[in-house]
């Protein structure tokens, strides 16, 4: 496993569906962080700056102080291209929700992220499930995945790209 996220911050919401071991059966086979990293949705890429903790959990609760807990709804599989290593990434698709995500993620780099150039992400709110070389791979996944987000979490990517919670914050 290429460590390159190891000692860097992102920020996270770690959905609580009921049914979220179809998820897992997923990463198991297909995604080489399955039971260092629970599934998740990314709201901020993995970054480094001098922004302590407090400070961190100070500006998101600030910038989530009008947000309140909101439904999302999951279901089918998109493959997506990564051109930077020639493979294809398999994402859980954001059916409902991906409003107040996009909303969440947009304050965090205007706000907190600033010197953060985001358009080179090209963001797209979804569950990664893993990743392979075949664009024609049948994953099969057609369960539907409803939650409601209550709160999203800072974390610290440990030396095994595991997940080190610095703090949580409740919308």
């Amino acid at each position: 496993m290429n460590y390159v996220n190891k000692g860097k911050r992102d920020i996270l919401i770690f959905p609580k569906f009921e049914n979220i071991l179809e998820i897992e059966k997923i990463r198991e086979k297909y995604d080489e962080l399955y039971g260092i990293l629970p599934p998740h949705i990314t709201l901020a890429f993995p970054f480094r700056n001098d922004i302590s903790n407090a400070k961190l959990r100070e500006q998101l609760q600030a910038i989530t102080k009008d947000i309140k807990p909101f439904k999302v709804k999951c279901k089918g599989i998109t493959l997506r291209k990564d051109e930077r290593v020639n493979s294809y990434y398999i994402f859980l698709n954001i059916l409902e929700g991906k409003d107040k995500i996009y909303e969440i993620h947009d304050r965090i780099y205007t706000n907190i992220l600033k010197d953060i150039d985001i358009k080179k992400y090209n963001y797209e709110p979804h569950i990664t499930l893993g990743n392979t070389d075949d664009f024609d791979e049948k994953v099969e996944l057609n369960e539907e995945f409803e939650t409601i987000i209550d709160s999203i979490i800072l974390e610290t990517i440990g030396e095994d790209e595991s997940s080190i919670i610095e703090f949580e914050i409740k919308l």
